[in-house]
């Protein structure tokens, strides 16, 4: 059996990609704000959530003063308004008039009813690499949308989450079809 050479063209940079955008909300002055995340991790089995944030961003006020912050993952028919959200800062825009606002648990983290899932997080940890931060949220409550379950489990195909290429070419994309499934304990 020969041995080929591996050829690989080198980037610069993280591929691991694509991600679901996220909106991370938080009381700002008051008001509920929603900005965009491209970067975004769960870890710990879930239990936490990692966000990493520019630290001029105006969301980033209200994750400061209060410990709290929401993530919300819009489906595709909520392009236009997380264009908004990515485009435009709360300093300027009341980006709360966009959505239905709720709260769980925590009366800080503000939540968009019509994102098909919500997470309350409260902060456990912010790490400080300049010009941006890494915020570590541990997950108090998750929400999803009733018509997004099937058989009692999240349906990722309902969701239809906005997906984004964090290592490619930087676009938005849908999520494909599902490639197998694990067989149920009763099969």
């Amino acid at each position: 059996m020969g041995t080929k050479a591996l050829v690989k063209q080198e980037f610069e940079g993280n591929l691991l990609s694509p991600l679901p955008i996220v909106l991370v909300g938080a009381m700002v002055n008051n008001q509920p704000n929603y900005l965009v995340i491209g970067y975004s991790s769960p870890f710990d089995f879930g239990k936490y959530i990692f966000i990493s944030l520019y630290k001029k961003r105006y969301t980033r006020i209200g994750i400061h003063e209060n410990r709290t912050f929401s993530v919300n993952i819009p489906s595709e028919d909520l392009l236009a308004e997380t264009n908004i959200c990515g485009s435009k800062s709360g300093r300027d825009f009341n980006k709360g008039s966009l959505f239905d606002t709720f709260y769980g648990d925590l009366k800080t983290a503000p939540m968009i009813r019509q994102c098909p899932i919500n997470m309350e997080c409260e902060v456990t940890e912010i790490l400080d690499y300049n010009p941006n931060e890494g915020i570590i949220g541990r997950v108090v409550k998750s929400y999803a949308d009733p018509r997004c379950i099937t058989d009692g489990k999240l349906d990722w195909r309902k969701v239809h989450p906005i997906i984004w290429a964090t290592g490619g070419d930087f676009n938005y994309y849908r999520l494909g079809e599902r490639i197998s499934q694990k067989k149920s304990k009763t099969d």
